[in-house]
């Protein structure tokens, strides 16, 4: 009975860790990046990303917001594509060349999901409410924890301008205090 329980034991845990795994190498073809809210009750489909297999573990990513989703706003003398809520707006800001990501390296497809929020009828966008997703993989696919960021290190360089946030930069945004605080790649 004792070794019935410990292979038992010995299978869930192997299938616990298979499952990152197994997420991780069906990740090549075309996945959905979807933003909801806290409750999950409102999903957002804002586009596309394509991955396509780069090696061992590694994937390259070509990332498509979905236009018709998004209106084009010209704020802090650049244009900006904003997603608009009741309360907030959402607007894409989309940072780095890396376009490769790896199992254990999601960092250039999380710049290139950043965004900043402001009220809707705000004219202006200010750089310390940038809003970043740390991604990690999931059951379906990759899932982005939400945090706040100030956009600073990049608007005024400083150190390494590939991947200017150190986790200092990054504060762990309470879900309830953003529209869509939730973004998933599946």
């Amino acid at each position: 009975m004792m070794k019935n329980n410990l292979r038992r034991w010995f299978w869930a845990l192997l299938l616990s860790l298979a499952t990152p795994l197994a997420a991780a190498q069906d990740l090549s073809g075309l996945k959905q990046v979807v933003l909801s809210n806290a409750n999950g009750e409102e999903r957002v489909v804002i586009g596309h990303v394509f991955f396509d297999t780069a090696g061992e573990g590694r994937w390259k990513f070509d990332l498509r917001l979905d236009e018709s989703r998004f209106t084009e706003h010209f704020l802090a003398m650049r244009p900006f594509k904003c997603l608009t809520g009741a309360r907030q707006q959402l607007c894409h800001f989309p940072f780095g060349k890396e376009r490769i990501i790896t199992r254990d390296d999601l960092a250039p497809l999380e710049y290139s999901l950043m965004f900043l929020h402001k009220k809707p009828a705000s004219v202006h966008v200010d750089s310390a409410n940038g809003i970043y997703y740390q991604l990690a993989w999931g059951e379906k696919g990759l899932r982005g924890q939400l945090f706040d960021v100030d956009m600073d290190p990049i608007i005024v360089p400083q150190g390494d301008m590939r991947r200017p946030f150190r986790k200092e930069h990054l504060l762990q945004a309470h879900p309830g205090s953003h529209w869509l605080p939730r973004l998933s790649i599946e």
